[in-house]
């Protein structure tokens, strides 16, 4: 079978690639640019090279060249490119194991997500919707801080930052709306009541609204260090995790894979944080702690019964040492023990691997050359 990885760059898409190589597939990378991640994998294809808004227009053709029977979709703008034209993919021969593109918006938007969330009785944050830049006057004597600064909708990177007082609040909101470019007219952030407790996450795959096989983890340490991807994480289990999860999905009649991302408070209750409509940054613990997500795609794709389970070991660490558990330690001096030892401890795994070497070599100049491009960014 030929199965085509999109998002050769991203981390998660290289635990796909090894695990599917591990299995006896060699995937086609899909990437923006030459030499993604992927790319340098001793498990992966050819690289095809398109940037996202040609899609519509030549994926297909590179589709029928290499009779791609499957696509395993990763990337949020993958997703928003690839979706809307399925059926045409279809009709190629070309499947992939996801649900349609009403319910992926739903997961894409906060605001849809956590209506419906509370329809079904899971708890969300307490949020507010500015519709205008003019009502923040009002809301600063109706939150609580610290709040949360959100970006409205998924767009692949986190739109988030923190508001510790009052006074902070209008130029914290102005500076994120001007990097962002956001207005009015496509969606001001929201305002948030910030969550104390650790983050969670319950992962699952779906064939037509019938739950397969899950997966939990707690995060360890992120990046940024005040709140962003998982940079280490651990294989958990909470009942309550296991039945908001459950909940949302079956109540969205979900197929394909998701993540849904938690806050655990300090009354030990889950509460949302948004739907992952697809593969998600952590998915290499599943993939170690023995949950194999992209086989259990490739089962649905071909007709195979895939069995509800919640089998995994836990409790299991992994990090992400190129992929900024390192800069969490520079940017917080006080877990680099805690971030030394897990490097020197054989238990603790991670996606540096001796049996796949050439990949770690373009994880170590990337880790190199951020800095610098942080500081191009800041000054361009």
């Amino acid at each position: 079978m030929n199965i085509l990885v999109t998002d050769g760059s991203f981390k998660q898409s290289l635990g796909i690639v090894r695990s599917l190589g591990k299995d006896g597939f060699k995937p086609y990378i899909l990437s923006s640019k030459k030499n993604s991640l992927c790319s340098f994998s001793k498990y992966s294809n050819k690289e095809i090279i398109l940037k996202p808004n040609q899609y519509k227009s030549e994926l297909s053709k590179y589709l029928s060249k290499f009779s791609i029977e499957l696509i395993i979709v990763v990337g949020t703008n993958s997703f928003k490119n690839i979706l809307p034209i399925k059926k045409d993919l279809n009709d190629l021969g070309t499947d992939m194991v996801t649900v349609d593109i009403d319910k992926i918006n739903i997961a894409f938007s906060k605001v849809d997500t956590y209506k419906f969330a509370e329809s079904i009785g899971i708890p969300v944050p307490k949020t507010f919707y500015p519709n205008d830049f003019s009502e923040l006057t009002d809301l600063k004597s109706k939150i609580t801080y610290p709040c949360v600064i959100k970006g409205l909708y998924e767009v692949g990177g986190n739109i988030v930052d923190y508001v510790y007082k009052e006074e902070e609040l209008e130029k914290k909101y102005s500076q994120i709306c001007n990097d962002y470019k956001l207005s009015p007219k496509n969606g001001l952030p929201m305002l948030q009541e910030y969550i104390t407790g650790y983050g969670c996450g319950f992962f699952a795959i779906y064939n037509e609204g019938k739950c397969g096989i899950t997966f939990q983890h707690k995060r360890i340490r992120e990046y940024p260090v005040s709140g962003g991807a998982s940079v280490c994480s651990e294989s958990y289990r909470n009942e309550k995790l296991q039945e908001y999860g459950m909940r949302l999905l079956d109540g969205l009649e979900w197929h394909g894979v998701a993540m849904v991302e938690f806050k655990m408070n300090s009354q030990g209750v889950p509460v949302l944080m948004e739907i992952n409509p697809k593969f998600w940054g952590s998915c290499d613990l599943a993939l170690e702690a023995g949950v194999n997500f992209p086989k259990a795609i490739i089962d649905i794709y071909l007709g195979k019964e895939v069995l509800y389970s919640m089998d995994y070991k836990y409790p299991f660490k992994y990090h992400w040492p190129l992929n900024d558990d390192i800069m969490h330690g520079i940017k917080n001096p006080k877990k680099c023990l805690e971030i030394f030892i897990d490097l020197l401890n054989p238990k603790v795994k991670s996606n540096i691997w001796i049996s796949d070497f050439k990949p770690n070599m373009r994880l170590l100049i990337d880790f190199l050359l951020k800095p610098f491009i942080e500081i191009y960014r800041k000054i361009s």
